[in-house]
This record gives C-alpha cells, structure tokens and sequence, in this order.
C-alpha cells in the first residue's frame, strides 16, 4: 500500500486537502495532525536535499508546501468548517447539461455537439485555496529550527490562493458528441462521447406536430366551402407530403389517420393523426340603430331628389297591346302555311 497522501502529493490537480494528507473527510484533529508530521517529514526540504536531479526537489518542495497548505487550512476548526461547506458546494454542481434539439431532429435523429462545464481542482493550490508560500528568509531551504523567520518550517502562513480565488476549482469546459437515435423522448438522458456524464434531451416545440407517443398530429383547416364539396388535400408530414381524400360535408373536429407516417423507434412505427379545422363563415353584423336611422334618412333623400316615375298604363291599354301582338303572330304562322303548300 502507498503511503497516506503520496499518490495525491505527486500528483497536483487531482486532490483535495484531505486526500493531500491522506486522510477520511471525518478525520479526527490527531488524525490530521498525525498524517502531517508523516508526510512533513518525508517532504521537507532538508530529506529531498539529497536528491540527483533539480526537477525532483522542486517537485518535493511542491509537495511539501502542498502539506502544508492542507494541514494549515484542516488543523483550524474555522477554516475547516469553511472548506467543507466549498467542497459541498462544488460537489453539488453536477446538474444535468441539457441539449436542444427540434422536432424534426427527435423523429430522424441527429448528431449534437454538447458543451459540458466542470469543476476543475485548481493547481496552484491543489484543491486546498490556501496557499502557504515559501519563506522569504530561507526560500524554503532552512532546516528544521534553522531559520528565524519560519521558525524551520520552510514557508509562511497559509494565504488565500490568488488563481482561483480561493474557491478551491475554477471552471472548465468539455466539447462532446451526442448521437440522438430517432424517436428520442423529451426528457431522455444519453451519453456524451468520452465522458462518464450524460446529457438531457429538451425537444423544442413544433408549430405543425405535436407528439403523442409514437404518433404525430397535426391540423388541417379546411374553409366552410371545402369541407362542403370534401375533396383531396395535401397534408404534411414528419416524412414528407402527403395527399389524403376527405368527404363531402366533413365536420370540425373529424379526423383521419395515415398509417405508419408517424414516428418510427427502429422497432415500431406510429401514426400520423389529421385534425380536421372548419373555418366560420363570415355573416354580416347586424346593423346598430343608428346606422339604420342613417339609412333611412337616406332612403327619404334619395326619393325627395328622385324624378318622378312614369305612370303606369291602364289594364284596358296593356290587354289590348298583348292581343294584337299574339293575333300578328298566328297571322303571320299561318301565311307561312299558305305559302308552303301553294309551292308544293
């Protein structure tokens, strides 16, 4: 078994103040205490001394200011308490990322790009927000009562850490792919290409379709006129235009169905539901008393300013005139007669 908090030491950016020390969140004050002076030990300045390579006593003074950092924000029972309540809440941001797609991307499925926030441990605390930073009178290097400034300790009091604010995190993004099957559902969550966290589904409202399960529905208006003579009409469709045929003296609110032209899952196949809409026909308000006593006045207008009509002729004179005009036509039939048989 590695020792307590190695791993999380020489490993910046993937740690919190209690795994820095190795150590349960629920660890007791001797507990924390215990862990530190383990790891102060094995990271302090005067034992990495001896190592061959510049890189890897930088990397233990690193480490070791990290310790630091932890033990002095833990080993304070206020500042503890203010660390955890910023771990819960970081903890606590993991809300589902949502991802929009249209009506017509939830039926014939789609590919969408979904941009995922997450919590990153900063790394210049290593998740602690404190910071202690290298005496300024050994630069870190003093033995263990060596120096007057830090009293042997290699670093100054914890201060908050200047990149993130002490926040503990600082906010990053990842770009992933989602595959949207056909058929998806408002609501479904799917996996994000190269990340454990998954996506919802929001399905945007159409103005044509509305969905009921597997079968899509959608209105047709039809003026009075129309749904009287009934007839073909084009209706549209998630997959297309379709042409269906409606009887004479359709009613508002008759439907019709087209088979299989709803939404299809890769294992069945809704239907497409026609709503039949009659528009009113439009009949003329009726007039107010006001208008009417309007016309009135006009009508009185027109007939003072009017000529005076023609007087009609007597019955005697009309009867007369019908009479001679019915005898001039047998007359002139039967002379027709005459004149056909003389040439015979």
């Amino acid at each position: 078994m590695s020792t307590p908090g190695e791993n999380a030491v020489m490993n910046p950016g993937s740690s919190n103040a209690y795994e820095t020390l190795g150590v349960r969140p629920e660890a007791s004050s001797d507990e924390i205490k215990k862990a530190y002076r383990k790891l102060a030990l094995k990271y302090h300045p005067d034992k990495v001394a001896r190592l061959s390579s510049e890189d890897e006593r930088a990397a233990a003074a690193d480490a070791f200011s990290a310790i630091a950092s932890a033990y002095e924000t833990l080993s304070d029972e206020t500042k503890r308490r203010e660390y955890d309540a910023k771990c819960e809440l970081n903890g606590a941001k993991k809300d589902d990322v949502l991802v929009n797609v249209s009506f017509a991307e939830s039926v014939r499925g789609a590919t969408k790009l979904a941009m995922v926030p997450f919590k990153l441990l900063c790394p210049a605390c290593r998740g602690v927000g404190m910071v202690c930073l290298r005496c300024e009178g050994c630069q870190g290097g003093a033995g263990m009562e060596g120096c007057g400034t830090c009293g042997g300790k290699g670093f100054g009091a914890p201060e908050q850490c200047r990149k993130c604010k002490g926040d503990c995190v600082k906010d990053d993004f990842y770009h992933g792919r989602v595959h949207v099957p056909p058929g998806v559902e408002n609501g479904a969550k799917l996996p994000i290409s190269g990340r454990s966290q998954e996506v919802r589904i929001r399905i945007l409202p159409s103005k044509v379709f509305t969905r009921d399960g597997l079968n899509v529905k959608s209105t047709l208006k039809l003026s009075a006129q129309q749904a009287r003579d009934g007839g073909f009409f084009e209706v549209e469709t998630v997959h297309g235009v379709e042409t269906m045929y409606f009887d004479d003296d359709t009613k508002n609110g008759d439907t019709k169905t087209l088979p299989g032209k709803g939404i299809q899952d890769g294992k069945k196949s809704g239907n497409h539901i026609v709503r039949v809409e009659v528009e009113r026909e439009q009949t003329p308000e009726p007039e107010s008393e006001e208008e009417e006593e309007r016309e009135e006045e006009g009508k009185s207008e027109d007939e003072d300013e009017a000529p005076a009509a023609k007087k009609p002729k007597p019955a005697e004179e009309t009867d007369m005139s019908d009479l001679e005009r019915i005898l001039a036509e047998k007359k002139a039939k039967l002379l027709a007669q005459l004149e056909a048989a003389s040439k015979k």
